[in-house]
């Protein structure tokens, strides 16, 4: 007994050492590689290896507005919180039994009126894009390993889809991939690997007349207030202003020290074009004439590194939720490949109205290269190499009452706050183009 309690006290101690000296080393690397500054060897490490970004996989498949249609005629139209929505999940869920057992049912003209009513006149969502959807793209977004189940039906590229939840006699799922002109219809049948009855019955809120809502337009909506309605107006906050409205170091530095590993060493400069420049062994940043943020790294890019679409995306994401910054929620406006690299563009929404950058915004006297999008990121194999951004974000101002004389006209048009540096923004009208 003796003998086996001296065991087990040489063996706490045993462990009790082992424990110590591991932290021991945890701690002697920390102030080494971490709380001292100009050290390189984990920058280096970093830019060998680019550290794991979330999954934005699923949030590219999120639509920038959903449109819900009650079966009356009357649609209401959502821009904010659509990621977290009860009409989100229900259609992402669908989406993806479609993709893994849903059944191919024809092409149908959406440009007709037959073609639009057939899609309109009964309980949908409609979830749209703001750019070309590419069904290979999409597909892999929800786990896919392919886009077959759409492209091998003619289905290439899409900018909404409509999914209607079984209705009266109709026990079918069925889901639309639309663009301008075409419709590719997709059922779900009851008894198939995920039953419709089951798993996808809705209760459609219902739409009056009598408050804010819209109607089909061709194929857009245009909005209806018999009424009028109050709106909150917006205001346009800098955070790198002094409270009298000036450029100051004090005031400038201390939101772009996000973009820094180590604020410590930052240097910074001014040039008589008023161009703030603040710089690392690795990054710089500028702060331009007319409120613009520029970033850009100098990393070594590593080849292991993964350089797809849906990775350069997340890459994308990542760095925008890091900007603590980003008050606003953003959607993806659009994106382009250029060589190695991708360019995503992201707009606002605030208040379930869209903020709208309606002309290019000069990032100075000087600019050749203006912005077209409030954010402008360009990713290289997962490592955001460049970020722009407006150095506005948006709040909601006092209250306003809008005309409802502006809402009788019968033509698609948009509600929404176009972007600017003015104390109060109003709600305006923005026509689109009729399809």
């Amino acid at each position: 007994m003796k003998e086996n309690l001296q065991r087990l006290v040489a063996t706490a101690k045993s462990v009790c050492i082992i424990a110590l000296a591991v932290f021991a080393v945890y701690q002697i690397t920390q102030l080494w590689f971490v709380n001292l500054t100009n050290r390189n060897f984990f920058p280096y490490l970093e830019a060998r290896f680019p550290p794991a970004v979330p999954d934005g996989r699923s949030a590219w498949a999120l639509p920038y507005r959903i449109v819900t249609g009650a079966g009356n005629g009357r649609f209401s139209i959502r821009y904010s919180g659509v990621a977290t929505s009860a009409a989100w999940e229900y259609g992402e869920n669908a989406m993806d039994a479609i993709l893994r057992s849903g059944s191919f049912a024809g092409v149908h003209e959406r440009v007709t009126a037959a073609g639009r009513g057939r899609i309109q006149e009964r309980p949908v969502f409609i979830y749209e894009y703001a750019f070309e959807m590419c069904a290979e793209t999409f597909a892999m977004a929800l786990g896919r390993r392919n886009g077959a189940a759409l492209t091998s039906h003619g289905v290439e590229r899409f900018n909404s889809i409509a999914v209607q939840p079984p209705f009266g006699d109709d026990s079918f799922l069925r889901v639309f991939f639309m663009d301008s002109a075409h419709a590719w219809e997709f059922t779900l049948a009851p008894g198939t690997r995920r039953h419709p009855e089951e798993d996808f019955e809705f209760s459609m809120p219902h739409i009056s007349d009598r408050e804010k809502h819209f109607v089909a337009v061709g194929n857009s909506f245009a909005p209806r207030a018999p009424n009028g309605f109050l709106y909150w107006q917006v205001e346009a906050h800098n955070p790198h202003l002094t409270p009298e409205g000036w450029h100051h170091w004090s005031t400038v530095r201390p939101p772009i020290e996000v973009f820094f590993s180590n604020p410590a060493t930052i240097n910074e400069t001014t040039g008589v074009d008023g161009i703030f420049t603040f710089t690392s062994r690795h990054t710089t940043v500028f702060y331009l004439p007319f409120d613009v943020l520029e970033y850009t790294s100098y990393r070594t890019i590593g080849r292991t590194a993964s350089g797809d679409l849906l990775s350069d995306f997340s890459a994308a994401m990542a760095f925008i939720e890091a900007d603590h910054n980003v008050e606003n929620e953003i959607f993806l406006m659009n994106y382009e490949a250029s060589g190695r690299v991708h360019i995503f563009r992201f707009g606002y929404v605030i208040d379930n109205f869209p903020l709208k950058l309606t002309d290019s915004w000069r990032t100075g006297p000087n600019c050749l290269d203006a912005l077209s999008a409030p954010i402008e990121v360009v990713v290289d194999h997962g490592r955001v190499v460049r970020y722009r951004r407006l150095a506005y974000s948006f709040r909601p101002g006092g209250m306003a009452w809008f005309n409802p004389e502006a809402l009788n006209i019968e033509e698609p048009f948009t509600l929404g706050f176009r972007i600017s540096r003015e104390p109060s923004i109003e709600l305006e009208v923005f026509y689109t183009m009729k399809n």
